[in-house]
């Protein structure tokens, strides 16, 4: 009677035995009465790879510069002012991105690229005490518009748990339009000063990104970008009328974005749960 019970008990407790320390080399997790030991989230690499994403925002565009007179006080037409104006416009866009982590640091590459924005203007400068103003009274004003805008930066981040707290920094690129008008613009008209260019410039920021699972993340960020001045003498194609001319016309921007991401591929599979009884 003893050998038919403790066999049969000690096969059992053998084969249990070697079942569980074949799950531990496999690594895989183990339920103890309710509970499910799993991999750390912390443990498995969630930033690594290529991603793409999207973002919207708010950018404030500032302008400032001289006009001035090619002929001096002689022609009062075309005086001489500073301008410094700057105004608040929705922005969107698109980024793309490389990034490798090292331990708990990220370092990465970014592509971005923004559709165009509405232009911001300057108050109107009224040309001469003399005038009244009105469509007769040589009233002037400045404007700027972004036809579109990118930046090639590095990220460099450090990672906490599901969220990355990182900064960035690198080239920029914008095309806009920058003109001054004689009293209103109407149908292109009146124009004193105008031109279309692409600049080079530099942008720096910071920002917060945050996991929702392996592949999506959403972030916020805000980036300073300075796109440097731009000169149009009189004698340039670009002054319209041979008296006037913009100098040191300088273009920057502060810019408030909220994105989403997504990174493709995904984490290495766990090995299924093993439970026990007992």
């Amino acid at each position: 009677m003893f050998k038919r019970v403790a066999i049969p008990m000690a096969a059992a407790a053998v084969l249990l035995s070697s079942g569980v320390a074949g799950a531990a080399d496999l690594g895989a997790p183990i339920l103890r009465g309710s509970e499910v030991v799993e991999p750390a989230y912390d443990h498995v690499d969630k930033w690594s790879g290529v991603y793409v994403g999207a973002a919207v925002g708010m950018q404030v565009v500032r302008n400032s510069g001289f006009h001035s007179d090619a002929t001096g006080a002689a022609n009062p037409n075309f005086p001489n002012y500073h301008y410094d104006y700057a105004g608040a416009r929705f922005s969107y866009g698109l980024h793309m991105g490389l990034q490798r982590m090292f331990g708990q640091f990220v370092i990465g590459a970014e592509l971005d690229f923004d559709g165009p924005q509405a232009r911001i203007h300057s108050p109107w400068y009224n040309g001469n005490p003399a005038y009244s103003g009105g469509v007769a009274g040589n009233i002037y004003q400045q404007r700027v518009a972004l036809n579109w805008q990118g930046s090639l930066r590095g990220r460099l981040g450090f990672a906490h748990h599901k969220s990355l707290l990182y900064v960035t920094g690198g080239l920029a690129f914008a095309n806009m339009t920058v003109c001054t008008v004689l009293d209103d613009c109407i149908n292109g008209a009146n124009h004193v000063v105008r031109y279309s260019n692409t600049r080079m410039g530099w942008t720096v920021g910071a920002g917060i990104e945050h996991k929702f699972n392996y592949n999506w993340s959403v972030r916020a960020e805000y980036r300073y970008t300075n796109f440097g001045s731009r000169s149009c003498l009189a004698t340039a194609a670009c002054s319209i009328d041979p008296n006037a001319s913009d100098i040191n016309n300088r273009v920057e921007t502060h810019a408030f974005r909220f994105g989403v991401s997504y990174l493709f591929g995904g984490p290495a599979l766990a090995a299924a749960p093993i439970i026990a009884r007992y």
